[in-house]
C-alpha cells in the first residue's frame, strides 16, 4: 500500500475518488497548506496509484473501508476526521456507519447519494489510456475553469492511468461499483457524526442536488454549494475549500 503520512497534530484521513489516473497526491495536494498543524494520512486505495491492483478483489466502499481501518490500526490512530472526495466520501460514510465511535468528523466532497448516469460518468468508464483522451476527460468531466488544466496535470494523470495494471484495475473497480448498492437513506440518517458537505454547482459527474439530499439526511451536517465550480472543487477553489475545512476541523470535538 502506498501512503503519504505527514505532519503532527490531530489525525486526518484523506480518501481520494474514483477515476482513471486518480492518486491521493493528485486529489489533495492543493489542500495541504490548509492542513498544516494536522497529521494527514493519505493512501492510494487498492486499485489506484502506487498501491496493489489485484483483479480478483470485490472493489467498493466496504473493501476500501477495511483498508482504511487497517491503515489506521497499523499507525496506532484511534479516532480521526475523514475527508473523502467523491467515492472516497462514500467510503468515509461507510466507516462512520459501521464504527462511529472512531470518527470525529466527516468532510464530504462531491458525494453521490442519488442514482445517476451522467455523460461524464460514461466518458470515464469508456476511457482507455491516451494523452488526448485524458485531456478530454479532465476538461469535460472535472473542472469548469480551463486555467486549472495544465499540461503537467494531464501528463501526470495520463501516466498514472497507463501504469502497468492500472487500466485493468480501473475496469475491475467500475464493475465492482456497478454491483454496489451503497448505504440506504435510513443508514445515512443514522450517521450522527458532525459533517461538512461541499459540492460544486457545476459538477458534471455528480449533480449538485446530491449534496442537498445528503445534508438533509445527515442529522449534523452543514452544506456549502460553490458557484462556478465543478467536480474538483478542492482543486478549482482550493483556498475557499481549505478555509471551510480548516474551520470545520477547528470546531470538531476532541
Amino acid at each position: 500500500m502506498s501512503v503519504s503520512d505527514h505532519g503532527d497534530g490531530p489525525p486526518v484521513l484523506l480518501l481520494h475518488g474514483t477515476a482513471p489516473g486518480t492518486t491521493a497526491e493528485g486529489n489533495f495536494s492543493a489542500l495541504r497548506p490548509e492542513l498544516a498543524g494536522f497529521r494527514t494520512v493519505a493512501p492510494d486505495l487498492l486499485g489506484f496509484g502506487a498501491s496493489a491492483k489485484p483483479l480478483d478483489l470485490p472493489y467498493g466502499p466496504e473493501l476500501w473501508a477495511r483498508q482504511a481501518w487497517h491503515l489506521l490500526d497499523e499507525r496506532g490512530i484511534d479516532r480521526v476526521v475523514v475527508i473523502g472526495n467523491s467515492m472516497g466520501a462514500r467510503v468515509a460514510l461507510t466507516m462512520a456507519s459501521t464504527t462511529p465511535s472512531r470518527i470525529r468528523g466527516l468532510v464530504l466532497l462531491s458525494t453521490r447519494v442519488l442514482p445517476s448516469r451522467t455523460s461524464a460518468q460514461t466518458l470515464m468508464r469508456r476511457y482507455t489510456p491516451d494523452l488526448a483522451a485524458m485531456e478530454r476527460l479532465v476538461r469535460e468531466c472535472f473542472v469548469t475553469d480551463p486555467a486549472v488544466v495544465t499540461a503537467d496535470l494531464i501528463r501526470r494523470r495520463f501516466e498514472a492511468s497507463a501504469a502497468p495494471g492500472a487500466h485493468e484495475a480501473m475496469q475491475a473497480v467500475f464493475a465492482g461499483l456497478a454491483a454496489d448498492t451503497g448505504l440506504s437513506e435510513d443508514d445515512l440518517a443514522r450517521v450522527a457524526t458532525p459533517a461538512l458537505v461541499l459540492h460544486g454547482r457545476g459538477d458534471r459527474v455528480v449533480p449538485a442536488e446530491n449534496a442537498v439530499r445528503l445534508a438533509e439526511l445527515l442529522p449534523h451536517a452543514d452544506v456549502h454549494l460553490l458557484a462556478g465550480t465543478g467536480h474538483w472543487l478542492q482543486i478549482e477553489r482550493a483556498a475557499l475549500v481549505g478555509a471551510l475545512i480548516r474551520d470545520f476541523l477547528d470546531r470538531c470535538p476532541a
